[in-house]
């Protein structure tokens, strides 16, 4: 199971890359259109909004499981280590709620949504949402593992 998340890891990590040169491009271009031709274009401007959605969410569980996120320890840091894992437990715990939530909230939508398409490049919802729920699962995944690696004192916390 460590091997697949690992894999499918590096694969957002890849992909998320791609979408961030996107963005970047994107970007650029509609900052020329604007300031040289004083026109901008709907199709770039969501093209950018896609490249940027998805990679941030793309990102999102290539940082949890590698425990590269944003964590504010302050507290937590100076309880003695049976106590901080109890809070590493709950942490990854409710992590792993509040993504398989937003995968509900998710799919939700997409059943009243799903055929419909975004205005400029007429992209289907259900390929917009894509890559956020791919993300969300992803991180999902690695919360679970990083739970049960928590649980067995296998090394979760880093």
């Amino acid at each position: 199971m460590r091997r697949f998340i690992h894999g499918a890891s590096r694969i957002f990590e890849n992909t998320a890359v791609v979408f961030l040169f996107a963005l970047i491009l994107s970007v650029g271009i509609q900052i020329v259109m604007r300031n040289v031709f004083s026109a901008g274009s709907a199709v770039i401007e969501e093209l950018s909004r896609f490249s940027l959605i998805a990679a941030v969410f793309l990102m999102i569980p290539v940082l949890t499981i590698e425990k590269k996120q944003i964590i504010v320890d302050l507290v937590l840091t100076r309880l003695p280590a049976s106590v901080r894992r109890v809070f590493d437990l709950a942490i990854q715990l409710i992590s792993a709620c509040l993504g398989l939530f937003i995968l509900y909230a998710i799919l939700l939508i997409m059943e009243k949504n799903w055929s419909v398409r975004t205005p400029a490049i007429r992209m289907p919802n259900a390929l917009f949402y894509l890559p956020v729920f791919l993300g969300i699962a992803l991180f999902v995944i690695g919360s679970a593992d990083n739970f049960m690696r928590a649980l067995t004192g296998k090394g979760a916390e880093k």
